[in-house]
């Protein structure tokens, strides 16, 4: 069925949900950066740059850091859009729960930024981009399960994904985790995860 054709009541066009999806996230990877707020001392003299750029560089990190996991979740929410023929009522409630999720990221960057040693700042901080991993696994999962995504997938794009999303969920929830109870050896356990990610999607691309 091609996206010109008239669409049965209960199915909608992918088109304008993903427009909106693009605009969320140019705004909020913008707004992130706000939270950069650099105060030069007088008279601002070359000890003052330094120590300003010294100050400076946990803020990049973190907006860096933010910006990047970004990317990452409208690389992979982009990919599920390419994969999509349609949307419904119930994917469309779900993307935008996922899209709520991602406007919070300046709150949970700018408690982080003000509360640096704080556990719960940085659970907060990390609890942010899993509550995005989260709907945006759920939608992708009923997408499938609704018969939303293109039946035609000989090399197995949806099950990478599929994947994919489901280890970024499982290492948001041990970054949380681990920040909030300082357990940072937990971290460790991202590393197996990833391994088997990319040992699985490179078994299944030779296969």
């Amino acid at each position: 069925m091609s996206d010109s054709s008239p669409l049965p009541a209960t199915l909608l066009s992918k088109h304008r949900l993903e427009a909106l999806s693009d605009g969320v996230f140019a705004v909020v990877m913008t707004l992130l950066v706000l939270e950069i707020k650099p105060e030069l001392a007088a008279p601002g003299g070359e000890e003052a740059v330094r120590h300003l750029l010294a100050h400076l560089f946990l803020p990049v990190l973190t907006f860096a850091m933010a910006f990047f996991i970004s990317g990452i979740f409208w690389q992979l929410h982009h990919r599920k859009f390419s994969l999509l023929r349609h949307t419904d009522p119930m994917h469309t409630g779900l993307t935008l729960c996922f899209l709520f999720t991602v406007t919070l990221l300046p709150i949970s960057v700018s408690i982080y930024l003000h509360a640096k040693a704080s556990g719960l700042a940085q659970a907060v901080y990390f609890g942010n981009f899993t509550l995005i991993a989260l709907p945006l696994l759920l939608s992708w999962l009923y997408a499938r399960r609704a018969g939303l995504v293109d039946a035609a997938d000989p090399t197995g794009v949806a099950a990478k994904l599929t994947r994919r999303m489901i280890a970024i969920s499982a290492i948001g929830l041990l970054a949380t985790v681990s920040s909030y109870f300082h357990f940072q050896y937990l971290f460790l356990l991202m590393v197996p995860i990833a391994l088997y990610l990319r040992f699985k999607d490179r078994k299944t691309a030779t296969a």
